[in-house]
Order: C-alpha cells, then sequence, then structure tokens
C-alpha cells in the first residue's frame, strides 16, 4: 500500500538522480508521514523506491537515513523502513519536550521582537482564524505552525533542529486527534490571540506561560481521548517548572 502512493508521486516527479533524487525521496516520504498518507507503523521497501525513481538504492539509503535521523523512521530487515509508530509515551515525551525547549526559547526571543515581527504573527493569527471558520484543518496548520516557528527561531542549530523535529512529530498525533474528535479551533485561536497580546503589552512573563498552558494543555487533551487512564507525569512537571502557579 505505501509503495503504490510513493510510486504515484515520483512518476510526477520525473527522472531523478544523484542528490535530487535523495531530496525527492525524503521529502516525498517526509510529507506524507507528517500528512498521515503514509500511516504509523507503515513498512516501505528502499528496493521497490529504487525501482520507481530508476536510481540506485545507495540515494534511497541516504533518503531513509535522514528520516531515521529525525525520528520519522525506522530500519528493518530486509532493506525496508517503518514509519515510527504511535506511543502514550511518546506523545507525553513530544510535548514535555516542546514545552521546556519552547519556552526557553521564547523568553529569549520576546525581547528583541521588532514591530514587523509582531505584524507577521498577527498575519498568521488571521489566517488561522480564516481556515478555522472554514474548518479546513490542513490550511489551518500552515499559518499556526508558521506563528509557533516564528517564536522559535534565530537559536543555534541543535536547538533550532530540535524544537523543529518536535513540532513535526506532534503534528502527526495532531493530525490523528483531529480525526477522531472536532477541532476545538475558538479554544486554539484564544489561547494563541493570548499569547500575541501578552506579547504586545510587553508582559513576556505571561507569553510563555500562555505558550506554556497552550501547549500541556494540547498535549492533555489528547491523552485523554486516548487513554484517560494514563497520568501524564511528565507534561505536568513540565508545566509546572514554568508556570509556578500551576
Amino acid at each position: 500500500m505505501a509503495d503504490r502512493v510513493v510510486q504515484s508521486a515520483i512518476v510526477e516527479a520525473g527522472p531523478v538522480s544523484g542528490k535530487a533524487a535523495v531530496e525527492l525521496v525524503h521529502d516525498l516520504l517526509r510529507k506524507q508521514i507528517l500528512e498521515g498518507q503514509l500511516a504509523p507503523g507503515v513498512v516501505v521497501s528502499q528496493a521497490q523506491l529504487a525501482r520507481d525513481l530508476g536510481v540506485s538504492r545507495s540515494p534511497v539509503r541516504e533518503a531513509c537515513r535522514l528520516l531515521e535521523s529525525e525520528g520519522l523512521v525506522d530500519a528493518r530487515h530486509n532493506h525496508r523502513v517503518q514509519v515510527a509508530d504511535f506511543s502514550l509515551e511518546d506523545l507525553e515525551e513530544i510535548y514535555a519536550s516542546r514545552l521546556v525547549l519552547e519556552t526557553l526559547a521564547v523568553s529569549l526571543k520576546l525581547p528583541r521582537l521588532s514591530r514587523d515581527d509582531l505584524t507577521a504573527m498577527d498575519e498568521a493569527l488571521g489566517g488561522m482564524r480564516v481556515s478555522a471558520a472554514e474548518r479546513d484543518y490542513d490550511r489551518f496548520t500552515v499559518p499556526h505552525t508558521r506563528f509557533h516557528t516564528f517564536l522559535v527561531t534565530d537559536f543555534g542549530y541543535r536547538m533550532s533542529r530540535q524544537i523543529g523535529q518536535l513540532i513535526d512529530h506532534a503534528q502527526r498525533y495532531r493530525r490523528v486527534y483531529t480525526t477522531q474528535t472536532p477541532m476545538a479551533w475558538d479554544v486554539v485561536l484564544r489561547q494563541d490571540a493570548r499569547i500575541l497580546e501578552a506579547i504586545r503589552t510587553g508582559d513576556f512573563t505571561a507569553a510563555t506561560e500562555e505558550l506554556a498552558r497552550h501547549l500541556a494543555s494540547t498535549a492533555l487533551a489528547m491523552i485523554a481521548l486516548i487513554d484517560p487512564s494514563y497520568d501524564p507525569l511528565l507534561v505536568r512537571a513540565a508545566l509546572k517548572q514554568v508556570c509556578r502557579d500551576t
């Protein structure tokens, strides 16, 4: 099933080789994993990918190694890779890590924000409102991700890369979550609006705490849907570390 999905997109792209082949396979699989077209646990054959591309297995192997380094696939025997599976523990760790790293990054970024920066964030929030009114989740994720990514950019390579990967992994879980329960559009919009308003007024402590609560509430809602008996100790501890009055 996975190979047929990949093959159709590769045929549209036409013949490729060398570095272009690595980039195509990597970008294609990454997009399909994040968007849920390649579901958690699905196995992808490197040999089939190489045949579809008309390239050797070397660039295919390299693309899969990149995906593995991003935590999106796991290597399997017979030159196959498996899309990273889901678990409550993984979901909790992703959000606890995001909570700690993003609030640290935001606390450093906020004092340096310019008027142009605030305008860009306001435009992203406006895009979220339009998509929410249309109940279009795919369109909503673009300005929503831009809004949050904007707050944590301009840091060292290692930290920025780690946060970016965590945001990508969280997107996979959110997409599945929205297929099982109605999207709380108004809640998300209010939370992000409060973050932006706190930034505008110069209350950076409030902005950081609003971000922490936003991330925590998203994680707790998903965990409660999957298993109400699961106790998310990591998320609660991370939230308490940022919001002392929680």
